[in-house]
């Protein structure tokens, strides 16, 4: 029979001490005159993990999405029992031999709440180092699930880097480094869904650990060992973007000036706007151009893209549109199944009409009603035209 969890213990990332200190702390004795001791800890015992992951949405009424995520756990320390307590104090294992993990820590304030934020920092650099030899207990664990190692049927008490990562993705596809201001790198890794991008932060777990005060754990808690626990990761979240890609041939050439062609792309999610922009290409002969957009265009929006201008030589060829509208998805610009394309073609008209060169300035202005892209065109002299 399946055991069941004890107690739903709803802890957050970051690396809280409320996960931590409990470890590196003993227990007040139980006081006179109570009816029982509390079980002492014990070492021999496995410990359970969870990593629980909920849908979730951007916005209220948005559609909740669940990352496609996976976890990682990584063996920082093994635990070892403090002779005449009922505690436990850490024991670096190889590849984390440089990390000063085994630290006296008090009530769990704001200082207690760096110190293991920053350790958890550190002892992802060395696990994510290039000459780093560990490599993780626990690879690719679905979330909401037990996590143990392979052929076990739990974890072995010590202290543990959680990564929540990427599930598929490729270690320079899901980790991302942000410079601090102390120059230091800030290691964050990521997971997506079909429209979010879900942002974590490295994470130490301490098993077993102890159920803490409101606030986190105090130092007299005389509370139970608990070797079952449950954690809910704290993230950050923000929507997918995708490029855009213009297509624009150009069948004829009248020569004589270049051929301008000028495009709106405005896109909208949720009924809002949420891109506005002008493009323009200019062609000096016949053949094929491409502009792409990698600008933040959000996943699922609609996007429209009009050819606005197009010279007084050329016109819209037949099959073609003067407006396209798609609907943004996921997908790389350089794959062969990129979908994210608006393809315009043009032909010369027949009138004889040499081009003119033209100067196009463009600003983004209210006309009353919104924002729009509006531009002004100054042409230049017609070649051939009477003075």
């Amino acid at each position: 029979m399946k055991t069941k969890w004890k107690r739903r213990e709803r802890l957050l990332c970051l690396a809280t001490a409320s996960m931590l200190a409990v470890g590196l702390i003993a227990a007040a004795l139980m006081p006179c005159g109570t009816a029982h001791a509390a079980p002492t800890l014990d070492l021999d015992r496995e410990c359970r993990l969870q990593v629980k992951l909920a849908a979730m949405a951007m916005e209220e009424g948005g559609t909740e999405e669940l990352p496609d995520a996976a976890i990682d756990l990584y063996k920082v320390a093994d635990a070892e029992k403090e002779e005449g307590y009922d505690t436990y104090r850490f024991v670096n294992r190889d590849g984390f031999a440089g990390l000063e993990c085994d630290v006296p820590l008090g009530d769990p304030d704001a200082d207690g709440r760096e110190l293991w934020t920053s350790l958890a920092q550190q002892a992802a650099a060395m696990a994510f180092s290039d000459a780093a030899a560990v490599s993780p207990v626990v690879e690719g664990a679905a979330p909401n699930t037990d996590l143990a190692p392979a052929g076990a049927s739990g974890l072995e008490p010590g202290l543990y880097l959680m990564i929540v990562r990427g599930k598929g993705l490729e270690r320079e596809d899901y980790i991302e480094y942000s410079a601090q201001e102390t120059g230091e790198a800030l290691i964050s890794t990521v997971a997506y869904s079909d429209s979010y991008t879900f942002t974590y932060s490295p994470q130490l777990v301490a098993l077993p650990t102890k159920e803490g005060a409101e606030g986190g754990i105090a130092t007299s808690d005389p509370g139970d060992w608990l070797y079952e626990l449950e954690l809910e990761p704290k993230f950050a979240m923000d929507g997918r973007f995708a490029d855009l890609r213009i297509d624009k041939e150009l069948t004829e050439y009248l020569a004589g000036s270049p051929a301008t062609f000028v495009f709106t792309v405005e896109a909208v999610l949720h009924g809002s706007v949420v891109y506005s922009n002008a493009v323009s290409m200019t062609f000096d002969g016949p053949g094929i151009q491409s502009e792409l957009i990698a600008d933040r265009i959000p996943v699922g929006a609609q996007v429209t893209v009009t050819e606005v201008y197009s010279g007084a030589t050329y016109r819209v060829a037949a099959g073609s549109a003067q407006a396209q509208t798609l609907t943004m998805a996921n997908g790389d610009a350089g794959s062969a199944d990129f979908a994210n394309i608006a393809s315009f073609r043009n032909v010369y008209d027949g009138s004889g009409r040499e081009g003119a060169a033209i100067t196009n300035h463009f600003e983004y202005m209210d006309d009353g009603e919104g924002l729009i892209w509006s531009w002004t065109q100054d042409p230049g002299r017609t070649p051939g035209a009477a003075d």
